[in-house]
């Protein structure tokens, strides 16, 4: 074997390991940050997600379980909507949340019968879940409608949560959220369905 032949092999052989270990043709790309993964649905086609809402509430010692739904929009400047009811010693109890233009508008039933508004930095909305610090990935799943990254990190409030993306598009498919003694699981189901969120009318509104 001649000296060209041997040099030739050799840049063969550590091109071949570069490619490889650069992730060449055929090698597996790895998932993006936990980071990226979180804010995927604010880049996302996504104009609007509906999502269900079930999980537990603890006070003073007496945990009640919760169901409900609610909205995100995520066409600027972005809102957000829950509801949910539960049961407390025989009684149904009914509260509702929007979260639009730096205000909470939150409606409590049994109550007043009006919603009461305070300004805002947190509310709900599609920026909620895109998280600021402590961001880990966790792994792949399966869910239900289609497989998806799973990560967590800490809003800016520095409560945590998890969420779990779908790897194809973007969207999220479920969010988990646990405050101390409290814990909460949105489940989308629906998106693009053309929603909106508007303000309650300013005659049924008090300032909290």
């Amino acid at each position: 074997m001649t000296r060209t032949t041997i040099g030739q092999l050799t840049a063969v052989s550590i091109g071949a390991a570069m490619l490889a270990a650069c992730g060449g043709p055929g090698a597996p790309l790895g998932p993006p940050s936990p980071k990226d993964i979180l804010a995927k649905p604010l880049h996302a086609n996504l104009k609007d997600a509906h999502f269900l809402v079930t999980g537990k509430f603890a006070e003073q010692g007496v945990s009640v379980d919760l169901a409900g739904d609610g909205e995100l929009v995520y066409k600027a400047p972005g809102a957000g909507r829950f509801k949910f009811q539960t049961m407390v010693a025989g009684q149904k109890i009914s509260y509702e949340d929007i979260s639009i233009g730096g205000k909470d508008y939150t409606l409590s039933d049994p109550g007043t019968g009006k919603w009461t508004s305070r300004a805002t930095t947190s509310g709900l909305g599609p920026g909620s879940f895109s998280g600021v610090s402590d961001f880990k990935y966790v792994g792949e799943e399966n869910l239900a409608k289609g497989k998806a990254w799973h990560a967590t990190a800490k809003d800016k409030d520095g409560n945590g949560f998890e969420g779990w993306i779908r790897e194809s598009d973007g969207y999220p498919l479920k969010y988990l959220i646990a405050q101390q003694s409290n814990a909460l699981t949105l489940t989308f189901d629906r998106f693009n369905a053309g929603v909106t969120i508007s303000p309650p009318p300013a005659a049924q509104v008090v300032q909290g």
